[in-house]
């Protein structure tokens, strides 16, 4: 063995105070995933929001969806989930998400899981208590997930409740950057 050590990466996800990173638990093991895209500088971080306009609510019992064009050799890494009250509260105060999020490659047309999924999944938010010590911004994906040829997701937001809602979901991903020589 070599005694060469791998510097530390200082980045957005190492610098986060509000975690505490415990050996074996779901965020430093999915954080060492990215290690490789951590190190990687031919790739640069690219965030997908939808709906594509934040004022406009989903309709009760409704489902939109919507066709994100990722740069083939994508890389998703991250998920987040936000819900908010209606717009006539101001200002906008986060409440549990209560939609939820289907996503698909159109390339391949497998799902990034089998069906719809809640997507308090993916919401930093802590049902129960006041203590944020333990919210994950933005929820990891255990493995990256590359996107190829033609680079389209096909995503769906279902509201099962019986109100309009507002939400923001957020799609993390590293893009491959063009290298000028």
């Amino acid at each position: 063995m070599s005694d060469v050590m791998v510097p530390e990466i200082m980045d957005g996800f190492t610098l986060n105070p509000s975690i505490r990173y415990r050996p074996n638990w779901y965020f430093p093991m999915a954080l060492g995933q990215l290690d490789i895209l951590r190190r990687a500088n031919t790739y640069r971080p690219k965030w997908y929001g939808l709906p594509d306009e934040f004022n406009t609510p989903i309709p009760a019992r409704e489902t939109r969806e919507f066709q994100i064009r990722v740069t083939p050799g994508s890389y998703i890494w991250g998920l987040l989930a936000n819900q908010f009250e209606p717009a006539n509260q101001i200002p906008w105060a986060k409440v549990q998400p209560t939609f939820c999020v289907k996503i698909t490659d159109s390339c391949t047309g497998i799902g990034f899981w089998e069906d719809f999924v809640s997507a308090q999944a993916f919401s930093g938010e802590q049902p129960t208590t006041g203590d944020y010590r333990n919210m994950m911004y933005p929820h990891l994906l255990t493995q990256p997930r590359l996107i190829m040829e033609p680079g389209l997701l096909a995503v769906e937001l279902a509201n099962i409740d019986a109100a309009d809602l507002y939400c923001q979901f957020l799609i993390m991903a590293a893009e491959p950057c063009e290298v000028k020589v």
